[in-house]
């Protein structure tokens, strides 16, 4: 039997760590530009409106049908403001619909699966996501779903992980004692926040976009973790 003393556990984060938006933007959906009808737009302004109206969808949402309303309303009080479409109630319908329903809108990295399979047979791999029901999904989709002990996505919650609580919860379950757990995450301020929780952090850098950070152990594909 397994000693749980020294027990390893593993804490991933799903953005950019397993997979990334097929658009390169989370919220710019599979079929956003067919959608509106536009094949160009501000981008820059764009990103500000999403980013103003994001208290939308971040709030408790445990239910796809939870989630479809809030990017409801999230795109469309984006569009309105953007007035760019004629329609905006049945376009914010449309995109909030391919958000949350178009299970092919991430990419998961080539490296995952067979990673995740290996360690899952000798490591408790944890997902711990700022993410919304949807993700559950594509999560099944990738055959990965399984390769995890539990899955704790932000919405359920009402947390976010650079607030803190919500990494207790995996904590608190798997009574995960210090420099038990590693936390893999691609934003630097988040690993400071797994730190307080005495988590030993380390930051995906896929894209190469840190390579001058030294504060925590930088890995730009899974199999460098070394559990």
């Amino acid at each position: 039997m397994k000693d749980k003393n020294k027990q390893k556990y593993l804490i991933l984060d799903f953005g950019l760590v397993l997979g990334k938006p097929k658009t390169g933007n989370w919220f710019i959906t599979s079929n956003f530009y067919e959608i509106i009808g536009k094949n160009k737009i501000d981008l820059k302004r764009l990103n500000v409106l999403f980013n103003k109206y994001n208290k939308n969808i971040s709030k408790k949402i445990i239910t796809k049908e939870e989630e479809y309303e809030a990017f409801k309303e999230f795109y469309f009080n984006v569009m309105n403001e953007l007035k760019i479409v004629k329609n905006t109630e049945e376009i914010s319908k449309k995109l909030a619909k391919d958000f949350v329903y178009n299970e092919d809108k991430y990419i998961m990295y080539d490296d995952v699966f067979d990673f995740l399979r290996e360690q899952s047979s000798k490591t408790t791999l944890i997902l711990l996501s700022d993410n919304w029901p949807c993700v559950y999904g594509i999560l099944k989709k990738w055959n990965i779903y399984n390769f995890f002990s539990k899955i704790y996505i932000s919405s359920e919650y009402a947390e976010l992980k650079k607030d803190g609580k919500f990494f207790d919860y995996a904590i608190n379950d798997f009574n995960i004692r210090q420099n038990e757990a590693i936390f893999i995450d691609d934003n630097p301020d988040l690993l400071e926040v797994a730190n307080t929780k005495l988590l030993r952090p380390i930051l995906m850098d896929r894209e190469d976009k840190f390579n001058q950070f030294d504060k925590y152990k930088r890995i730009t594909k899974l199999e460098e973790v070394n559990l």
